[in-house]
């Protein structure tokens, strides 16, 4: 009963992110090599310290057989779903994170089907509520995400005004840069490598409007470090604003297993080291395992299966016989939220309106090679530091009349037009209303 729903939604997001994706590639594989590309050990979006969104997609596909050599083949398609994520194209970002997982042999993936398909006295809770309830009780809450899946930022920016209210005034980011040259008062090339992502950018506004103060707790040498070093220096790193200011509650915002609080083979993540130095226990939320395409083949069908027979409509908490639900039994957590199936409206995403912050706005195709559309804050806006700054929403996907839709709040813009080339075609003023 699940393989028709699941052959649907591969055919619709195939249709949906295929002619773009496509056309990318063809223009990079009629470019001549470029040298710049064949020094380079890694995929980018910087061109120096300079911001092109497009950039490490003609990287990965023109050299994709070097990179893959240079990354192995899991690593570059982690990266290059990222960027992909990064451009608007989350459909493709996805498909790329699938690309990496291991194959589950037929025979498991019928009995995943008939297990979920027996399942029964399942109940829901909403996620939102679920945390703000526990966070009266704790002094920290840490939460996850996976990189190529912007749907997570999203989730936490659904936090933050509530949070807040319970005197949560930090925010730590995994994300943040923690070089002398970091930016954390506002946003731009300077606050972090991944809140050059749109989504991530809109979290980093929203807290600093908000009124957060932002805490970057990288490890500065995780280069050097094994990631069980790192995490001890990123769990230091955090407790060290307790220390400072003992009456604070902090939000953190990390990447994928980071937030466990307990040890696995061979690795001890953040959340347990933090635990461990500080002797507080943090209310840790895992959104990357119960997600749309999850981050390993056996999550990504319990996923499909799942939400074919249950109806899950916003972010939850999912509970069997009253108990939580915890299907891959994954330890180190304290709740796991189950995200709903995205839903689409002009190509794009619903959940890029943020809660209803912002709103779809169809752009005109008005230039005649016109390939991406980006929009920056008007107030943030400067023609010649256009490289250095975040757009609030950019896209290469149009819908089925041609129109780009971007999800914006109200306000005025600086609507950018650019070429497959990344070449500006031209800007015209907007303002939402």
């Amino acid at each position: 009963m699940f393989l028709p729903v699941i052959l649907f939604l591969s055919l619709f997001l195939s249709a949906q992110v295929y002619l773009p994706f496509k056309q990318i590639q063809n223009y990079t594989r009629n470019q001549k090599p470029n040298h710049y590309d064949s020094s380079l050990t890694y995929l980018t979006n910087r061109l120096g310290i300079e911001i092109h969104y497009l950039y490490p997609l003609y990287q990965a596909i023109g050299w994709e057989e070097k990179f893959k050599k240079k990354l192995g083949d899991k690593t570059f398609y982690d990266d290059f779903s990222q960027f992909l994520s990064f451009a608007g194209d989350y459909g493709m970002a996805s498909e790329y994170v699938s690309k990496s997982f291991d194959a589950l042999p037929d025979s498991i993936a019928k009995n995943l089907a008939d297990a979920v398909g027996q399942l029964k006295d399942i109940q829901y809770a909403p996620a939102k509520t679920s945390i703000l309830d526990n966070a009266e009780q704790y002094r920290v809450v840490m939460i996850n995400e996976d990189r190529a899946k912007p749907v997570h930022r999203a989730f936490t920016y659904s936090l933050l005004e509530d949070l807040y209210k319970e005197g949560y005034h930090y925010l730590a980011m995994e994300m943040l840069n923690n070089l002398a040259n970091h930016c954390l008062d506002s946003l731009n090339v300077f606050t972090g490598f991944y809140t050059n992502e749109p989504i991530a950018g809109e979290l980093i506004r929203k807290a600093l409007q908000t009124g957060y103060t932002l805490v970057s707790y990288e490890d500065t040498l995780a280069y050097r470090h094994t990631n069980t070093q790192r995490d001890s220096i990123q769990a230091a790193n955090i407790y060290s604003v307790i220390k400072k200011d003992p009456s604070a509650k902090i939000l953190v915002h990390a990447g994928s297993a980071h937030i466990g609080e307990e040890k696995t083979t061979g690795y001890i993540p953040m959340g347990y080291w933090f635990k461990k130095i500080s002797g507080i226990d943090p209310f840790t939320v895992e959104q990357t395992s119960l997600t749309e395409g999850s981050n390993f083949e056996y999550g990504k069908l319990f996923y499909e299966y799942f939400t074919s027979k249950f109806s899950i409509t916003e972010p939850s908490v999912i509970f069997q016989n009253k108990r939580s639900l915890n299907p891959f039994g994954a330890k180190g957590y304290d709740i796991i939220v189950v995200h709903p199936p995205t839903l689409y409206k002009n190509n794009r995403p619903s959940w890029l309106s943020l809660g209803g912050d912002r709103q779809p706005v169809l752009i005109q195709p008005t230039e005649r090679s016109l390939f991406f559309v980006q929009a920056y804050y008007e107030n943030e806006y400067q023609a010649d530091k256009l490289k250095f700054l975040v757009p609030a929403d950019q896209t290469y996907i149009a819908n089925s009349d041609g129109y780009y839709c971007l999800y914006l709040r109200k306000g005025r813009y600086k609507i950018v037009l650019r070429d497959i080339g990344y070449k500006i075609l031209s800007t015209k003023d907007m303002e939402v209303k």
